[in-house]
C-alpha cells in the first residue's frame, strides 16, 4: 500500500518519464525505509497493461561475473555451463526477440548500491545493444546514497552520461507524516478507537524522523502497546513508554537517515521473555496485527467501558517533547 506522498508522485513521474525515452538509464535513490520497493511493485502495477517486456533483480553484492547470469535468469534464460562471452551473445539475441514483440526491454535492479563498478559497467554494455538505433534494454537503478558514490568515485563517466533522470527520495515533513499515519489508520478500519491525542502526530514524526517505515514500526509498537494495557486512548505517556524501550533496545544504535530499520522483537538481553500472544503478533504482517488490534479494542469498550486515562500534556516545541520522551522512563526508574 503506496502512501501517495510528494516525493513517490515526484519519483514516479521521473520513471514514466525515463520509460518514454526508452534507453538508457533511471536512477532513483534515497534512505533506508523510504520506500524504494513499494514505487517498484507500484511501477510494474502501472505498467502491467503495456507492451513492455519487465524483469527485475533484488542486487545482492553482485560484481561484474555474476549480474551477467543474473540478467538472464531475470529474463528466463538458461545461464548454466555457459561462458561470459556466449552468455552476452545469448542476452542479446533474446533482447531482439522480445523487440519484435513489445516495445522495448526493461530490467529494474532493486538494491543497487550493492553492485560493483564492474557490475554497473556490464549493465552499461547491455544497455548498448541497439537495432536501426533503438536501444533493446533500459535500465532502472533503485538503491541507497552509496550507488551514487560508486558511480562518483570509479570516475564512471560513461555510465553517468547515460544516465537520463535521477532523483532521491526524501523523508516526509510533519504534516505529511501526519497524513500518512492517518491513511494507514483508515485503511485498516480505525474509526478513532484508540483515540490518538493531537501531540502523537509531532512525536512520532520527530522519532521517526519522516521515514515512513520507522513511523510505521512506532505506531505498530504504540497500538500494541495500547492493547496490552488495555488504553482506549494513545497520549504523550504512552508514546513516551514506547520510545524509551525503543531507544533502550537500539541504544547503540547510530540515529542516522541510512541507519538499519528498527527491528520488531525485543532483544532478549534488554527485556524479560516476551509473552505468547506478544510472539504471535510479530509474526504477522502491519495491516494483519493493525486489524487485530483495532478488532480487540473494540470488543474490549464493550466489556470493560471507556478507561480513565491521564489528560495528554500541551504539545511542546520540538527539543522540549524529545526531552520530555526521555526524562519520563529515568524518573519512573527511580521510583
Amino acid at each position: 500500500m503506496l502512501f501517495p506522498s510528494m516525493g513517490h508522485k515526484r519519483a514516479m513521474s521521473y520513471l514514466l518519464y525515463g520509460l518514454e525515452q526508452g534507453e538508457g538509464f533511471v536512477m532513483i535513490t534515497g534512505a533506508v525505509g523510504t520506500g524504494k520497493t513499494l514505487l517498484i511493485q507500484k511501477l510494474f502495477e502501472e505498467l502491467a497493461h503495456r507492451n513492455i517486456a519487465m524483469a527485475s533483480i533484488a542486487s545482492a553484492n553482485l560484481d561484474g561475473e555474476d549480474i551477467l547470469p543474473a540478467v538472464a535468469s531475470a529474463f528466463a534464460l538458461s545461464y548454466e555451463g555457459r561462458g561470459k562471452e556466449s552468455l552476452l551473445q545469448d542476452v542479446k539475441r533474446h533482447l531482439m526477440a522480445l523487440r519484435d514483440r513489445h516495445s522495448h526491454a526493461l530490467l529494474v535492479v532493486d538494491e543497487a548500491q550493492t553492485l560493483t563498478s564492474a557490475a554497473l559497467e556490464m549493465l552499461r554494455i547491455l544497455s548498448n545493444f541497439e537495432v536501426n538505433g533503438h536501444a533493446l534494454l533500459q535500465v532502472f537503478l533503485i538503491g541507497q546514497a552509496e550507488l551514487q558514490r560508486t558511480i562518483i568515485t570509479n570516475r564512471m563517466e560513461q555510465l553517468r552520461q547515460r544516465i537520463i533522470a535521477s532523483h532521491k527520495l526524501e523523508p516526509m515533513g510533519a504534516e505529511e507524516s501526519r497524513e500518512y499515519i492517518l491513511h494507514r489508520l483508515h485503511a485498516v478500519g480505525w474509526n478513532n478507537d484508540p483515540e490518538l491525542a493531537p501531540g502523537i502526530f509531532a512525536g512520532v514524526y520527530l522519532a521517526g524522523r519522516g521515514i515512513p517505515r520507522k513511523v510505521n514500526l512506532i505506531m505498530d509498537r504504540l497500538l500494541l502497546h495500547g492493547y496490552l494495557e488495555d488504553l482506549h486512548s494513545l497520549n504523550q505517556a504512552a508514546l513516551t513508554v514506547v520510545l524509551d524501550e525503543i531507544h533502550e533496545e537500539m541504544a547503540e544504535v547510530p540515529q542516522t537517515l541510512e541507519a538499519p530499520a528498527i527491528p520488531q522483537r525485543r532483544d532478549p538481553g534488554f527485556a524479560t521473555t516476551p509473552s505468547e500472544r506478544e510472539t504471535e503478533f510479530t509474526e504477522l504482517d502491519l495491516t494483519q496485527r493493525n486489524n487485530i488490534l483495532l478488532q480487540l479494542m473494540h470488543e474490549n469498550i464493550q466489556l470493560r467501558g471507556m478507561l480513565k486515562t491521564k489528560p495528554a500534556p500541551t504539545p511542546a516545541t520540538d527539543d522540549a517533547m524529545v526531552a520530555n520522551m526521555r526524562r519520563g522512563r529515568s524518573r519512573r526508574k527511580r521510583k
